[in-house]
């Protein structure tokens, strides 16, 4: 009788680990080649000369870069993309849905959206050309 109960007890025992190990690799997050990218932006918002206004308070380009790596972590797995990542991370205010702005000197307030989106296509292409480069 003690040999049942001690196979059904490991057998509940694999199943939840079964169970636990393949809950956890349906996490999302960016695919590791988009990862560079990712790691990018960042860099770019932290070396930034710009502010980033969240819900009217401004911060440097240093504290912006901690935030959107906060985010990062909280919303890692809804992210499937870099698009994802700037939406998720670095576009508006979960609590009061508005846009973060960013304040680069000498220019017009954008939406940080758009200046992570522009400077995502600059990479992209900028990479593109260093692949073909290097490939030939």
């Amino acid at each position: 009788m003690h040999t049942n109960t001690t196979t059904c007890w490991h057998k509940q025992l694999l199943l939840f680990f079964t169970v636990f190990l393949f809950a956890n690799t349906g996490i999302a997050d960016v695919p590791p080649e988009q990862q560079t990218e990712i790691n990018h932006l960042v860099d770019f918002v932290r070396n930034s000369a710009c502010l980033m206004e969240r819900n009217g308070a401004k911060h440097s380009s240093t504290e912006a870069a901690s935030h959107i790596l906060k985010r990062y972590d909280y919303f890692r797995d809804e992210i499937n993309n870099t698009e994802d990542f700037i939406l998720m991370t670095a576009s508006r205010s979960t609590i009061t849905g508005k846009d973060y702005q960013v304040l680069c000197p000498n220019h017009a307030p954008l939406r940080a959206q758009d200046w992570l989106l522009a400077e995502l296509d600059k990479f992209r292409a900028l990479q593109s050309k260093t692949t073909s480069v290097s490939l030939n």
